[in-house]
């Protein structure tokens, strides 16, 4: 599940003790990270990496990394090589953030931290919850989209 690999990325990083921080995955890395692992994606380490200024709503509590990262992994999954319109894509993306913004009230990272962010854990139980959400989306996209 996309969930228990979201986890694993938010727990790995206490594996390091008081070195954790070096190796924290942010929000945006973690959900592309799940995805790639999950729905084999095949994204090598350095096409990872970009996500990493998307965290923190791009480090200044704007668009949530959870739902960015998420994102980018929806492009590798549906969007086509040009030419084309990309309608799949578009219409996943449209459903992820109407999803993702009923659960958490808003799209920004400022106000999901405010209303969501847990005192211990930070922002890993939204980046968890987060990845069930986007779990949920794609099957049913998946089964609306080849009913068509």
């Amino acid at each position: 599940m996309l969930s228990e690999k979201a986890e694993k990325y938010v727990e790995s990083e206490f594996a390091y003790g008081d070195d954790h921080k070096l190796y924290h995955y942010n929000c945006a890395e973690t959900l592309l990270n799940s995805c790639n692992d999950e729905y084999c994606l095949d994204l090598d380490a350095r096409a990872l990496k970009m996500m990493v200024p998307f965290g923190g709503g791009f480090y200044c509590e704007k668009a949530c990394g959870v739902l960015t990262g998420a994102l980018a992994a929806a492009g590798v999954m549906y969007a086509q090589d040009k030419p084309t319109t990309n309608e799949k894509v578009k219409a996943f993306a449209q459903k992820w953030v109407e999803a993702f913004e009923k659960e958490f009230g808003s799209t920004e990272c400022v106000d999901v931290k405010r209303d969501h962010k847990h005192e211990t854990k930070k922002c890993g139980p939204v980046m968890i919850r987060g990845a069930q959400i986007f779990e949920e989306v794609v099957k049913g996209f998946e089964e609306e989209w080849k009913a068509k």
